[in-house]
This record gives C-alpha cells, structure tokens and sequence, in this order.
C-alpha cells in the first residue's frame, strides 16, 4: 500500500525512459562515496537540519546513495519512500509541515514518528530532462526554509548530476585500463597455479628430503601469496568498475561459519592457536554465500596472521537490534590511533606486522568494507591500543521472515 493516498499515482508517464537513463549512469547498488556524501553534508549544513539524503528512484526501490544520518536502510520499497513524489515535480519540492501533508500522504503521522516532520527535495536532472533520483534534507519538526535555501539546494542537485558525468566519464576511461590488467592477471594465474600443483608434486615425490621439501613448501605458500593477491585484485577491479553483482539470498550463518571453520582451522594450528565459535543468531542473514564467506575468510586470516602463537581467537555472532552482528577478536598486535584513521583504505600500511612472516598486499580489509556494504552492511574496528588485541565487527541485515 505505502505511505500515498491511492489516488496519486507516483510513476512518471516517461517512466521506461527515464530508468534507461538512470541505468545508464551506472549508480544503482553501488557503495557510499566520499563526493556525494560532502554534498549532502553541504546540505544538511546549509539547511541546519538534522539530515540529508542522495536518493535514485529504479522501478520497484529507492536506493540510498548518500546518508548522512547513517539511520536509514539503503532499499527502499518505491511506494514508502518520499523521493517517489519527488521525482514528479518540476522544482523543489517542500513539505513544510508533514502533519499538513494528508492531501497526499496516507498517514503523516507514521512519518513524523520516524523524525520526518520537514522534508524538502530538489530533483536530480539529466541534461535532456528526465528526473532520476533526488538530493532532499529533513528534519523532525516543521521548517520553513528561505528562497535562497532552496535555491542552494537546487544548485547542489545540479552539482551532484556534474559529478555522476564525471564518475561515468573516469568509469569508462577506467575500464580501458581494467580490462587489459584483468587479461594480465588471468594470463598470470594460470602459470602460477601450475607452479603450484608442480611444487606439490615434487613435494610429494622427495619425501624423505628435508631441504626440497622446505624448498617447495616456501614455494607453496609463495604461490599462494600471489594467488590471493591477483584475486584482490581482481575483485577491486569489479568493484571498481561497478560490476560486482551479489546474488542476495538468505543465508544460515551457523553452517557458512562453521564451514569456514573448518578450513581455516589448518591456519590456525600452525600456529598453535585456538578458535572459539559462539552463535546465539536463529534467522538466516540477507547475502551473497560466497562474498560473505569471502568477508569472514578475510577478517579471520588477519585475526591469526598479525595473533601471536598460542592465543585465541573468538568468533561471536549474535542478533542485535534486529540485524546480524558478527565479531572477530584476536589477542594480538592491537590498533593504534593511527592504524584506526587509515584501517579500510587501499594498500594501508598499520603499525603492525604478521607475526608468522605471512605476506600482506593492503587490499584485503578496503575490499572487505565495500563487500559489508554492498549487503547494506557496516564495520568496524575496536581496540584498547598497541599489544591489547583487536575485534571487527560486522553487522548484516536477517532476511525477511
């Protein structure tokens, strides 16, 4: 039904048109941006409201690009969501007084209690006309914003469309690179691999000498290192270039979990450490299986590889606040104030150091965050400071019931 009267119809007449155009600009599903955030903190800012919002209006969802609140859910069904109406109109659209809004809305009272009680939004506008998304502020009680506020708001409507060029223009001149460094690394994985499986082989065949089997275990787990880091690579490609499509299902956590388990297991011995695993969560989780595996694989590596021997790593996942809220803590090294600044960025170097001589290449945690939020997740990272250990945390949507 939504939040509209049955009357307003709330889908443009050029409607096909208009999401061939918002597809064309390549936005929809992809994670937060530090470009279109400023914008809306501009706008909030200028407005003096308690929040700002850049939202794109496909067929059936809203998707929320930019939030500056941090409180509201990426996906939005088409018909609960404000931008919908938005999109209609010729200028700003402006509801000063939202209890005043019965006209259209069905229920102003249910919006005002999820602290919309103002709420203002400029179109966003393709140079030949057609509305795909809004740049909108609100506030929980009434406002009455200036011409010149509204005038702003329109001018940074007209600032985010310059930057979607400009991102889809860098995005194809990016592609050009991407494709020929993605041949370049599918041309060298396949010699890698079988360096490998020839490594193994000999292993296997020089069992009684110790130094050839020193020999091809360090070629082992060189290949390996390199193996995971043409992978890292490969994955920020798509990311990248906005073609990492997740195939959102719902997931059981206690089996992904355990499985992963028993893999990494084999790390963790090496190294005399122990895992302990402790899930209280009943309801499967929203996500893609192998992406999600590809996420706890990750953060579980990092807990053993910068742990130090015969320390104990906990993996707890339980249900707060009605999401899924999964925790990795290790007894190891710790986060500095600065390791915590540049934790998520690509190739960071932290104070510390893999404490079994393992190899690192700086992607896994940047590649990490984009995966969280591509399931319309978070994370993030606690620790006391340096030899006090460290825990991530991640928390995940449950799948609808």
């Amino acid at each position: 039904m939504g939040i509209y009267r049955q009357w307003l119809n709330i889908i443009p007449p050029n409607e096909q048109d208009r999401l061939r155009k918002l597809y064309k600009y390549d936005i929809l599903n992809t994670p937060p941006e530090d470009a279109f955030d400023k914008i809306a903190k501009l706008a909030m800012e200028f407005f003096e409201v308690a929040g700002a919002f850049i939202s794109f209006v496909d067929e059936k969802t809203v998707f929320l690009k930019s939030d500056t609140t941090g409180h509201f859910e990426r996906y939005t069904n088409r018909t609960d969501s404000l931008c919908s109406w938005a999109i209609l109109q010729d200028t700003v659209a402006v509801i000063n007084n939202i209890e005043e809004a019965s006209e259209i809305l069905e229920n102003p009272e249910h919006l005002k209690a999820l602290g919309i009680g103002f709420y203002a939004a400029a179109p966003l506008q393709t140079p030949d006309g057609y509305k795909i998304g809004a740049l909108c502020v609100s506030h929980p009680t009434a406002k009455y914003p200036s011409e010149k506020q509204l005038e702003m708001l329109k001018s940074l409507a007209s600032i985010v469309m310059d930057e979607l060029k400009f991102r889809l223009a860098t995005r194809n001149a990016v592609r050009v690179q991407t494709d020929l460094m993605n041949a370049a690394v599918h041309d060298l994985k396949n010699p890698l691999t079988s360096i490998k499986l020839y490594a193994q082989l000999i292993q296997r065949e020089a069992k009684e000498n110790k130094g050839t089997q020193a020999m091809t275990e360090r070629i082992i787990k060189s290949s390996d290192f390199i193996l995971s880091s043409l992978n890292d690579l490969l994955n920020l490609s798509q990311i990248e270039d906005g073609e990492m499509k997740l195939k959102i299902e719902p997931c059981v956590l206690d089996s992904l979990l355990k499985d992963l388990l028993m893999d990494f297991e084999i790390i963790a011995n090496q190294k005399k450490q122990r895992v302990v695993f402790e899930n209280t969560i009943q309801r499967p989780v929203a996500g893609d299986k192998a992406r999600l595996r590809e996420i706890f694989e990750n953060l579980l590596s990092n807990a053993s590889k910068y742990a130090y021997a015969d320390t104990t790593i906990n993996l707890i996942a339980k249900e707060v606040d009605n999401k899924a809220l999964i925790e990795i803590r290790d007894q190891g090294q710790g986060l500095s104030e600065q390791d915590m600044k540049k934790l998520f960025k690509k190739f960071a170097r932290l104070s510390s150091v893999p404490t079994g001589k393992e190899g690192s290449n700086g992607l896994g945690l940047s590649i990490v965050k984009t995966l969280v939020e591509l399931h319309s997740g978070k994370i993030w990272a606690e620790s006391q400071g340096k030899e006090k250990g460290s825990s991530f945390f991640i928390a995940l949507p449950l799948a609808e019931l």
